[in-house]
């Protein structure tokens, strides 16, 4: 009896402990802001990573804390703070915060993005994902990247102005092909206008402290034809776009197959005869994620990357003499190429560096009270990871606003995506892929479709900005996606057969 009582006493005293020197533990700093709505009215509405960056410098530590309304976020602006709690404790960080307007009014809570992180679902989607998106499926789906490869590159010598819009068609025809058989004809098919307006809603969405229903629940009950209830009416039609996304190519696929006409595809792959209700759904959100996801992002790289070749010719020259020593002038690049190419895959990783394509990763949720670095972190709370501030911090990458590739040449030639070549200068795969349970599954299947289209496109241009233009300053667009604004170029074709 005395042992069992003594080991009770021990445990509670622990636990009292624990619970008193936690009480004590403060947040980390930040800007107060206003009683009620906190900093709402402080936040910026342009490169917010920027200015969480430097109110980190201002506040100091390794988090920044602030709260909008009853809501409370941590800005990790550091790589150590990012591996040590989305990484190594990635059981508790791999939470969503909850946005009403995005999950529940556009109806959205099933998403690849926005699943908690404890579903039973999170882990069958990170699955099926990973399979459908390694690297056995580019080797499937070659054919596929290298068409289409092929008619973004006569787009950009037939109408080069239309830079952008042939980027987009490119990037919606891969991802509907892989995702569901789909043919994109033109620049004009829905689907492409779709993904641009999907993206655009999920940031609007998803804005801090734009609706008022994320933070006041009694506003989650208001009829939809109240007077002031407009955030519902504006998601009522949001939702019949979002619900585009994933309903409609499944449906299509669904027919296909019923037809005996469809082509082989993510989709097509995972449909059988006799599935649940519930697998067919997850089938569809997966599908829908490849959609959603790939599209825009592979847009904004790409942009960044034609700004900066422009910007940057000898770079952009020694990667094409690369290219033309590899594949030659009497064939283009193929995905077979791609591995061959090292200097290329460190002008990628230098491009993904200089202009990331999330600055700020989508927010994770800690699941349960914590400590870091001598703060107390509630459960409950938001947690944004600021890629820029990371793959800007000197002491990590030094003269950080220098674009140089040079930072990721292996001496060896060797072309192996995690490795840098210099030792504290880390590969950013690391960090713009996402973290722990949230990291994309993707990765496998997008470096490599990059880096053909940029192979591609320096084999058959040279990127050039006008003589009469002044010198550029590089800007940001601000969304969940992000590239460098664009300024106009010129694509000199470099064999008449273009």
């Amino acid at each position: 009896m005395f042992p069992v009582l003594s080991l009770s006493v021990l445990l509670l005293t622990a636990a009292l402990v624990w619970i008193w020197c936690h009480s004590f533990l403060g947040l980390p700093p930040g800007p107060l802001g206003r009683p009620i709505s906190g900093i709402q009215s402080q936040l910026p509405k342009s490169e917010p990573w920027k200015t969480y960056a430097a109110w980190g410098v201002r506040y100091g530590g390794p988090m920044l804390s602030f709260r909008v309304y009853n809501r409370r976020t941590f800005v990790l602006n550091t790589h150590t703070a990012v591996h040590n709690l989305l990484e190594r404790r990635a059981a508790i960080y791999s939470g969503r915060p909850v946005s009403w307007m995005l999950n529940t009014i556009c109806g959205r809570a099933n998403t690849v993005f926005n699943i908690s992180g404890v579903h039973p679902r999170h882990k069958i989607y990170r699955r099926l994902l990973q399979g459908g998106l390694s690297a056995q499926a580019v080797k499937d789906y070659s054919p596929i990247l290298e068409d289409e490869v092929d008619v973004l590159v006569r787009g950009l010598s037939e109408t080069p102005a239309q830079l952008e819009q042939h980027l987009r068609r490119n990037a919606t025809a891969v991802i509907m092909k892989v995702a569901f058989g789909y043919s994109v004809l033109g620049s004009d098919d829905p689907f492409i206008s779709i993904a641009d307006q999907s993206s655009k809603i999920s940031g609007w969405a998803l804005a801090p402290g734009r609706w008022l229903v994320d933070y006041l629940p009694i506003l989650r009950f208001i009829p939809a034809w109240f007077p002031f209830a407009h955030f519902k009416r504006r998601g009522a039609q949001w939702r019949e776009i979002l619900d585009s996304v994933s309903d409609v190519p499944h449906s299509w696929v669904k027919a296909q197959i019923a037809a005996g006409t469809n082509i082989l595809s993510f989709t097509s792959r995972l449909l059988r005869p006799g599935m649940t209700e519930e697998e067919e759904d997850i089938v569809k959100w997966c599908a829908g994620a490849l959609y959603a996801g790939a599209a825009d992002t592979t847009v904004s790289a790409m942009i960044s990357f034609i700004m900066l070749m422009a910007l940057h010719p000898s770079v952009q020259d020694r990667a094409r003499d690369e290219i033309d020593s590899i594949v030659g002038l009497g064939r283009v690049p193929r995905i077979a190429d791609v591995g061959r190419l090292p200097y290329l895959l460190a002008v990628s990783k230098e491009v993904m560096r200089y202009a990331p394509v999330a600055n700020l990763a989508l927010p994770h949720q800690v699941t349960q009270d914590d400590s870091y670095a001598g703060y107390r972190i509630p459960a409950g709370t938001t947690i944004v990871p600021n890629v820029w501030a990371v793959l800007h911090d000197p002491e990590l990458y030094p003269e950080p606003f220098t674009f140089d590739p040079e930072r990721f040449v292996h001496g060896s030639g060797s072309s192996d995506l995690r490795v840098s070549a210099r030792a504290g200068q880390p590969d950013p795969n690391a960090y713009i892929f996402g973290f722990g349970r949230r990291k994309c599954p993707g990765i496998q299947f997008a470096e490599p479709a990059l880096l053909l289209s940029m192979a591609c496109i320096l084999h058959a241009f040279v990127i050039t900005t006008p003589e009469s233009s002044k010198a550029v300053a590089v800007e940001f667009t601000t969304g969940i996606t992000s590239h460098i604004k664009s300024f106009e170029t010129r694509f000199a074709r470099r064999h008449p057969e273009v």
